[in-house]
């Protein structure tokens, strides 16, 4: 019932707590309590619910570890994206079975923290258009970071500009994959979401002859910012209203 609800997140939230609960007071501890602390985790990564998440991926390392059944090589890949320091990431590492380092979501969960330890820009954005299950929800966390480090990085190192429609490539606003009915469109939208980026980022853009939009990299060098987040919510998710803590059933 919680699963097929169109009520909104936290009324989702508050029913799968409630579910947990009743399977803490009665001691049930079985595949049950893996799903419904894997749905739950599922549900507070689409919208960004880092903590809530947390708490689930704590009570799932446990109950693997007792031997109950599910997802674990899932979110064996999730705990890789969404450790802080690169101490409890190693320590995740060495926690990896044989099995584990086999998974294709567990490789490109490493492969995302390679390219971002290295700052790799390029290999991060590929890796992001071809993320295995909730893999992107994680990525996100280090999305506004990336595209910021790499801008700052094309300033440096590209004269005297560099094509918006490349930025917004490699950044992954815009596909690179083959043409497909209505990329077009989408390209089209992506192209304006990466030019009203780096805009809000200080970048300074000229067109050239045909009308293009170009990074005027020398000038950029010195006027890229990182700017506050707006609307920052607690349970990561801007489109729910406060109102919304107030009708939790409605």
């Amino acid at each position: 019932m919680v699963q097929n609800s169109q009520k909104n997140y936290l009324y989702k939230c508050d029913q799968l707590k409630s579910i947990r609960q009743d399977l803490t007071v009665q001691r049930i501890r079985n595949e049950l309590t893996v799903k419904v602390y894997e749905t739950h985790a599922r549900i507070a990564l689409e919208v960004g619910d880092v903590p809530e998440y947390n708490q689930c991926q704590s009570q799932l390392k446990t109950l693997y570890a007792e031997g109950i059944e599910g997802c674990h090589m899932e979110f064996s890949a999730y705990n890789l994206l969404c450790v802080n320091n690169n101490r409890d990431l190693l320590s995740s590492m060495s926690r990896l079975s044989d099995d584990a380092k086999r998974d294709e979501a567990v490789k490109h969960a490493l492969s995302v923290r390679a390219a971002v330890t290295s700052g790799n820009y390029v290999l991060f954005f590929r890796l992001y258009k071809t993320a295995p299950n909730l893999n992107t929800c994680l990525m996100d966390l280090y999305v506004e970071k990336m595209r910021y480090e790499a801008v700052k990085c094309m300033s440096r190192s590209y004269r005297p500009s560099v094509p918006v429609s490349y930025i917004a490539q490699v950044l992954g606003f815009t596909s690179v994959l083959p043409i497909i009915e209505g990329s077009d469109e989408k390209d089209m939208d992506g192209l304006e979401e990466c030019v009203e980026w780096l805009k809000a980022h200080g970048a300074c853009l000229i067109p050239d002859n045909t009308g293009e939009m170009l990074l005027d990299t020398k000038a950029s060098s010195s006027s890229l910012y990182m700017p506050e987040p707006e609307d920052a919510v607690a349970h990561g998710d801007a489109s729910l209203a406060v109102n919304d803590f107030l009708t939790r059933t409605s």
